[in-house]
């Protein structure tokens, strides 16, 4: 029994457990999801909450109709936030493996920053002293996260193009 529940742990067959938490590290249902979220102890990824702000998602005008943004526009303002992110965490905190950025529209990824350090200390430290961080007006919100693999923790968003 101990090695059935093992090998279904964290997928869709867990009754238990939410394998969308346990996969991309958020959950559409948040906190009212019927399944746990087993948020780790420690980790060598942590995740910045909707730290990123898409300029196509939210440029309108004064009347509030929303504002055409060239595709050049979104990818320099996307270089220069991914730059000055990675820079800085990396400066402070430690070496760092891999960096991601949702730019998804669902409210529990949008804006969503997935940061792999080289070393579970350096994301501990990280997560602990951005809590008390403001970036572009905004409160940050640091977590560790249980996604490991960015291969694996694509959304069905994604998936579909």
């Amino acid at each position: 029994m101990a090695e059935y529940l093992a090998s279904i742990f964290g997928t869709e067959k867990d009754k238990v457990n939410c394998s969308f938490y346990f996969k991309i590290g958020a959950c559409r249902h948040g906190d009212r999801c019927s399944r746990l979220h087993n948020r780790p102890t420690f980790s060598q990824t942590i995740v910045l909450l909707n730290l990123y702000r898409n300029p196509q998602n939210t440029a309108q005008s004064a009347d509030g109709s929303h504002c055409h943004v060239s595709d050049v526009e979104v990818q320099e303002h996307y270089d220069n936030f991914f730059e000055e992110v990675f820079t800085e965490l990396e400066e402070k905190y430690g070496e760092i493996e891999e960096m991601n950025v949702c730019d998804n529209l669902g409210d529990h990824l949008v804006g969503n920053v997935y940061v792999k350090f080289r070393r579970e200390e350096d994301a501990e430290r990280a997560v602990g002293e951005l809590n008390n961080r403001w970036f572009n007006g905004q409160a940050v919100r640091a977590e560790l996260s249980p996604v490991t693999d960015f291969r694996e923790s694509c959304c069905r968003q994604y998936e579909m193009g």
